[in-house]
C-alpha cells in the first residue's frame, strides 16, 4: 500500500466523522479540467479522490456517469491521456489518488504497461470492479507492483466470498451500497445492515459508495464505515 494511502487510512482513528473520498469523470466536463478540479477537491477537504476512466460501455453506472463518460471520450479523453493527467496532478496535490475503471482500455493498453505506469507516476489505488481479485492479485505479482487493488464487496455477497475478498485486500473494501448502478438512492435499512454483517466480517477499513447522495446518507452509515465515497 502506498505511505500516502496508508497516512489517510491511519488518520480515521484520530477524527470524528469517516474519510471523504470524491469521484469525478476524467476529461469531463473539458478535457484539461481534471487537474484544476482535483486541486479544489484538496483545498475542499477530500481526503481520496478517484479519478474515472471513461468507458463507452459503462454497465454499473446509472446515466450521470454514463453522460460524463461519453462527453469525455467525445473530449478526447484517453487512457494515456489521464496517466499524462494523473502525472500533473501528482504535482499539485498529495492526497491519495485512485484510478477506477472498467478492464476492457486497461487490456488494450496492456495491463503489466499499465500498472508499471501507474507505479511510475504516483498513482495509489485501483479500482477495477470487473478484474477478480485472484487476477489481481497475479497482475501484481508479475510485475512486482506496489499500486495498491481495491475490491468490491456487495450486499447480496455470503460471509464466506466476503471473507476471502478481504483476504486478498490490502488497504480497504469498497462496499457497494446496494445491488444496481451508481447514482440511485440505497434503501438505508439495507445498507446498514450489509455494513453492520461487514464489520464483522471483515478485517480492512469499509468505504461506502454508491448510493451516498447526501449529508443524511452519511450520517446513516457514519458509525459503521470507515469512509464514504460520493
Amino acid at each position: 500500500m502506498s505511505q500516502r494511502l496508508t497516512q489517510v487510512l491511519s488518520a480515521r482513528s484520530r477524527r470524528n466523522g469517516p474519510l471523504l473520498s470524491i469521484f469525478v469523470t476524467a476529461g469531463f466536463p473539458e478535457r484539461d479540467a481534471t487537474p484544476e478540479i482535483v486541486e479544489t477537491l484538496a483545498e475542499a477537504g477530500a481526503d481520496l479522490v478517484e479519478i474515472g476512466i471513461p468507458f463507452s460501455d459503462p454497465i454499473a453506472d446509472g446515466p450521470v456517469i454514463q453522460r460524463a463518460s461519453q462527453t469525455a471520450i467525445q473530449n478526447g479523453m484517453t487512457l494515456m491521456r489521464i496517466l499524462e493527467t494523473v502525472e500533473k496532478i501528482r504535482h499539485r496535490v498529495t492526497l491519495p489518488v485512485l484510478l477506477m475503471g472498467y478492464l476492457n482500455p486497461v487490456i488494450r493498453f496492456g495491463p503489466e504497461r499499465f500498472l508499471r505506469c501507474c507505479a511510475d507516476i504516483g498513482v495509489d489505488g485501483l479500482i477495477l470492479p470487473d478484474l477478480p481479485p485472484e487476477e489481481a492479485r497475479i497482475w501484481a505479482e508479475n510485475v512486482h507492483n506496489q499500486v495498491d487493488f481495491i475490491h468490491l464487496i456487495s450486499p447480496n455477497l455470503p460471509d464466506a466470498r466476503i471473507r476471502e475478498v478481504d483476504r486478498f485486500s490490502s488497504s480497504f473494501l469498497y462496499c457497494v451500497s446496494y445491488t444496481g448502478v451508481t447514482g440511485m438512492r440505497a434503501r438505508g435499512e439495507d445498507t446498514v445492515s450489509f455494513l453492520q454483517r461487514a464489520r464483522q466480517i471483515a478485517r480492512h477499513p469499509l468505504f461506502v459508495g454508491f448510493g451516498i447522495r447526501s449529508c443524511q446518507d452519511v450520517q446513516r452509515v457514519a458509525t459503521l464505515a470507515d469512509g464514504v465515497i460520493i
